[in-house]
């Protein structure tokens, strides 16, 4: 009987040496691909920080400066609409488009602004059956201590003869979960009932618009010692209420890193924000709002 043994091979030092280089050459690849990478990423992350702050900043900006001067009344009803940013000297002022620069100038560069807006709703008066009134609404709020409102008739404020503030009414049965001008459908609101109460127990009539009680914006430069930095704040003072809300808008440069600049009845508002990873990183943006 014959046996025959098969001779087994195994790989030579050669074919070894082969797969070790091609290892060592795939992770050399890889670790050039991470290294690569990680080096973009430190190279665009201040460049995505400072974008993540511009426009959040930049977005509550376009809201304030869309709703400047809207809702606001004017002195003895009678608005005078000058050809250059006129100043706030008084409330309710002659101009609803007045700002008051608090440092610097309208020329050179304001750093410190306030403005008279309109930052919440407004609602219409359909038709009024007795004590009841019919409402499209949007966005009237109907919080407790927040039911502070003017009516106009036209571009007047009802019962206002020009002596003091105008009067602030309160509306009672605004129904609280029909507060947006349109549904989904595309249709108006649902209407609410609201029973009127207030200054002078005025009866809402037919064709009157309802506003809510303005706020008084302030927007300017703090340097905030706990992140130390320098920060756009935006203050709201809520004229009906009589509250101010004070908010951090974005980190910026330097105090003089927010500019409002005056061009007959536009503004022009740079603001430059800086990168919080690397403060060197900086972007400037320059939007420009008008009125006609």
């Amino acid at each position: 009987m014959s046996y025959f043994i098969k001779k087994q091979k195994g790989f030579t030092i050669i074919e070894v040496l082969v797969v070790i280089v091609l290892c060592a050459i795939i992770i050399m690849a890889a670790l050039g691909l991470y290294f690569a990478s990680d080096k973009i990423f430190k190279q665009t992350r201040p460049i995505s920080d400072v974008l993540e702050e511009m426009r959040s900043a930049i977005a509550t900006l376009d809201f304030v400066f869309s709703r400047w001067g809207v809702g606001v009344p004017c002195y003895n009803n009678n608005c005078t609409i000058g050809t250059n940013i006129a100043a706030c000297t008084s409330y309710p002022p002659s101009d609803p488009l007045c700002i008051n620069c608090n440092s610097g100038d309208f020329i050179s560069g304001c750093s410190d602004i306030e403005f008279y807006a309109n930052l919440e709703g407004y609602g219409f008066v359909v038709s009024v059956n007795g004590t009841q009134a019919n409402l499209i609404s949007c966005r009237l709020s109907t919080d407790e201590n927040d039911n502070y409102y003017y009516i106009w008739q036209g571009e007047k404020i009802v019962n206002y003869n020009g002596s003091g503030s105008p009067p602030i009414y309160q509306l009672l049965g605004l129904n609280p979960n029909n507060q947006d001008c349109i549904n989904f459908t595309g249709d108006s609101n649902a209407q609410v009932n609201a029973l009127v109460n207030g200054t002078g127990n005025y009866t809402l009539q037919p064709g009157d618009m309802i506003t809510r009680v303005l706020y008084k914006v302030r927007l300017y430069v703090d340097y905030d010692s706990d992140d130390k930095g320098y920060w756009l704040y935006i203050k709201k003072f809520d004229m009906g209420r009589g509250t101010t809300y004070t908010t951090k808008l974005g980190r910026v440069k330097d105090s003089n890193s927010f500019k409002v600049y005056g061009e007959r009845r536009a503004i022009k508002v740079e603001v430059e924000f800086q990168s919080q990873s690397k403060p060197e990183k900086t972007l400037k943006i320059i939007r420009y709002f008008a009125r006609l």
